[in-house]
Order: structure tokens, then C-alpha cells, then sequence
């Protein structure tokens, strides 16, 4: 994916980033500020060789290292606040230890943490004073039998100096509200943003041209923008309507315009096009009968002789575009033992008739009328009566009409609605396309 779509994943669910961000930000900003303040103090401890020499001070570099770790001794910080006088938890003090040395410094900061000031000093001053009494002993025995490389016996004292004596602090530094706040809040963004990625991901629909061309494999011819007025929108949804001949200037028509140019431009090419089944995927067929209507509409509009056949025999739609509702159709017509030529009803286009779906009767199936060799040849026969045939049928996958046409078409078109069309459903009607042999032309995208 390249960075634009990434963008457009997170634009698309602006707010789900924006209410983590908020949301953690509260929780980080109220957190703080239930907290007690806390105060730190610090205590220098330093390690001095006499006299200056190469090896004693390495040795005293050593044995600080290996005796800071007694400041880390349960048993050693008990018995320093005991011998101060303190009631403190030791368990406690471990925890809000803090303990620093340069490898290279014969210097070790001891860095004490309470809610308390005046005890955070004194626990500090504690640990400091029996830090320096043990390491002095320490070091006055391991010196007597300490030898330099040569043998020889070191001349010399290390003695661990208190540089600094610890005062209660007067200002906390903790907690720090505003930095907490702030990075909730980056936190909960960056969070948001996974879960926005995340939807995304699980989310099993089809919103952009590109995604629909990454998922079936297929081109988008064109895409098309529906109503944005609720009132149009709902009329649009309940009955076809004929754009390019009703709204010639408008962006939609300018679409289905760019869609006839893609069919005719494909029979340029040297590929036969001269019946298009145009096809829905998933519950609503209307999406499709309106692709399929203004498609034949645009196709007569320049010059070609076009037959709009509905063919959805469950819920007809195109007889809409009608002045009066026609008693008989396609049904009968296949339904009928006489050979006669399929009767077609005159369109407000002057080069577009319409061969509407009828009545069906109780207990047929469309799917199995259409199978029957008999209807095939019929329908075949249409070919014959103009430049272009225009075939709209039921969507798939629920319904096995379209996998009939598709033997008499020459091009296949899928139409799909932008965040309403399924991913994998709309996968597994090409699937079921292409295992009966489907010329598949492209993908009609609606959006809005």
C-alpha cells in the first residue's frame, strides 16, 4: 500500500484516533493527579586512594563496584535504618533505590525516592553512613593481603568519603502531570491508529477503486457517485434512473460516459462486445439495474441500436423506466411455446427498447427457466435485433442466474457499492464466474 492509502485508513475513522488520544490523556492527567507528590535526594559516596598510586586506585575502582552492591542487601538496609532510628519498610526503600556509577569514577550516587522529604533525607544519610563504616573495615582487611602483579605488598589506605549530606527537598518531582498527560495522550493516538488499521483489516468490505482492483483482480471501468440528498438517494435505490439522459452534465453521467468508452474500447481491441451482462453482488440488485440502464442509455445516446433486457425475473426493476407498466415480458415469453420473437417495449431514448422481466409464475424458478436450452436459444436469438444487448440479472452469489447468462454474454460486468459490497462475497461470485468459463470485462464502483 503506498503512503496515501494509509493516510486515507486513518481520515476514514478520524474520530476513533482522535477519542484514544482524549480518552488516554484523561486517564494518564487523572492518575497523576490523584498521586502524592514525591521527592528525591541524592548522596555522593567517593572511593580515595593514599597515596596516589596506579594500583591502589585501581583497587579502590574495583571494591567499589563489589561494595555498592551491599546498599542492595536486604539484611545491610535494614540494619542502616535501624541503627538511624528509622521506622521505614526496607522493602520499601529497595524499591525507590536508585543507585550510579561511571565505570571509569570512583564515585557512587545513592538516589533516594519518598512521599516524605524530610524521611527520604534521613533514609539517604542512613544508608550513606553505613555504607562508608562497612567499606572502611572491608577494605582495611582485603588491603593487608592485597599484592600488585609483582608480588609486592600495596602501601596505602582507601578510604570512601561522604561528599554530600542530604536536606529534605522543597520541590516534588513527582508527579510530572503535564508530561504524563502528553504522552497519554501520543500513547492513545498511536493507539488509536492500530485499532483504526486493525478494523480495516477485519473489516471484510470494499471501499476504494484500489482496493476492489487488489481483492478480485480486476479493473475498475469506472466509478460512479450516487445521490447525496437523501430524498434522490432514495429514489435512486427503489427504481432506476436514467442520469445520462435526465442529468447529462453531471458528474454520474460524465461516469457511465467513461464506462461506454471502456466497453467500446475493449471491442477496439479486437474483443467481441456486443452483449454485456451487468451484474450485482450480494443482496441488492438495484445498484446493478441502474449501472445496466444508463449504461444501455449512453450506449444509444451514441448511435447504437441497444436492447435492455431485464432478466432478474425475482425482482424486476427496469419496467420503472417505462410510461405504463407492461402485462407481459420476458417470462412469458420464455415461458411460451410459440417462437415468436421476444416483444421489446420503446425506451424515452430513441436507439433503446426494453424487454422487461414480466410475471413469473408461483413455483418456477428463474434459474431453471433460464437454463432451458429453449430460453437460451431465445435469448441468443437477441443478438440478431441490435448493434448492442445490455442483460441485467440477479447478483451473485445467492442466486445462479448470472452463471447461466454468462454462456450468452460476451463481457461480464460486476457492479459493487462502495462500503456495502463484501470482499469475500464479491470474491466468491468471480470465483463462481470464472469456473463456468466467464469473460469478465471489469468492476462498476458506486460510491457515495
Amino acid at each position: 500500500m503506498r503512503p496515501e492509502e494509509y493516510l486515507a485508513i486513518v481520515l476514514r475513522r478520524w474520530w476513533v484516533v482522535l477519542l484514544a488520544g482524549l480518552v488516554a490523556a484523561a486517564v494518564a492527567f487523572f492518575y497523576s493527579s490523584t498521586m502524592p507528590p514525591t521527592y528525591q535526594v541524592s548522596v555522593r559516596l567517593m572511593a580515595v586512594a593514599q597515596p596516589p598510586d596506579y594500583w591502589l586506585d585501581l583497587y579502590a575502582k574495583n571494591r567499589l563496584a563489589s561494595f555498592q552492591d551491599l546498599i542492595r542487601n536486604g539484611d545491610f538496609v535494614a540494619s542502616a535504618l535501624a541503627r538511624a532510628g528509622l521506622s521505614a519498610d526496607p522493602g520499601q526503600v529497595l524499591g525507590s533505590l536508585q543507585l550510579g556509577r561511571n565505570q571509569d569514577s570512583n564515585v557512587i550516587q545513592l538516589v533516594v525516592t519518598d512521599t516524605d522529604p524530610a524521611r527520604a533525607a534521613r533514609v539517604a544519610n542512613a544508608l550513606a553512613d553505613a555504607f562508608v563504616a562497612q567499606t572502611m573495615a572491608e577494605n582495611q582487611r582485603i588491603l593487608e593481603q592485597f599484592r600488585d602483579p609483582f608480588g609486592q605488598r600495596i602501601q596505602g589506605t582507601v578510604t570512601v568519603l561522604k561528599l554530600d549530606t542530604a536536606s529534605p527537598p522543597s520541590v516534588p518531582v513527582g508527579p510530572r502531570t503535564r508530561l504524563n498527560t502528553i504522552g497519554g495522550l501520543v500513547l492513545g493516538l498511536a493507539f488509536g491508529i492500530l485499532v483504526t488499521f486493525g478494523i480495516e483489516y477485519f473489516e471484510d468490505v470494499l471501499r476504494t477503486a484500489r482496493e476492489t482492483t487488489r481483492a478480485l483482480g480486476l479493473p475498475v471501468l469506472s466509478e460512479i457517485r450516487l445521490a447525496r440528498d437523501r430524498r434522490s438517494r432514495r429514489v435512486e435505490e427503489t427504481m432506476p434512473k436514467l442520469v445520462v439522459l435526465e442529468e447529462p452534465l453531471s458528474a454520474a453521467a460524465e461516469s457511465y460516459r467513461t464506462l461506454r468508452a471502456s466497453v467500446l474500447g475493449r471491442e477496439a481491441a479486437g474483443a467481441s462486445c456486443r452483449t454485456i451482462l451487468v451484474c450485482g453482488i450480494g443482496r441488492n440488485s438495484r445498484d446493478a439495474a441502474s449501472v445496466a440502464a444508463n449504461l444501455a442509455a449512453a450506449l444509444a445516446i451514441a448511435g447504437e441500436r441497444t436492447l435492455l433486457v431485464d432478466a432478474d425475473l425475482r425482482q424486476p426493476s427496469l419496467h420503472t423506466l417505462l410510461a405504463s407498466s407492461p402485462s407481459t415480458g420476458l417470462a412469458e415469453a420464455l415461458l411460451s411455446s410459440e417462437e415468436r420473437p421476444i416483444p421489446s417495449r420503446p425506451t424515452p431514448v430513441s436507439e433503446l427498447a426494453l424487454i422487461p422481466a414480466g410475471t413469473l409464475p408461483a413455483g418456477t424458478n428463474p434459474a431453471d427457466l433460464l437454463a432451458r436450452a429453449h430460453s437460451l436459444a431465445r435469448l441468443a436469438q437477441l443478438r440478431e435485433r441490435a448493434d448492442r444487448v445490455v442483460l441485467h440479472t440477479t447478483p451473485l452469489p445467492e442466486c445462479g442466474e448470472a452463471l447461466v447468462l454468462s454462456r450468452l454474454a460476451d463481457g461480464v460486468l460486476l457492479v459493487v457499492r462502495s462500503g456495502r459490497t463484501s470482499r469475500s462475497i464479491a470474491q466468491r461470485a468471480k470465483e463462481q464466474l470464472e469456473r463456468v468459463g466467464a469473460s469478465l470485462i471489469g468492476v462498476v464502483l458506486l460510491t457515495g
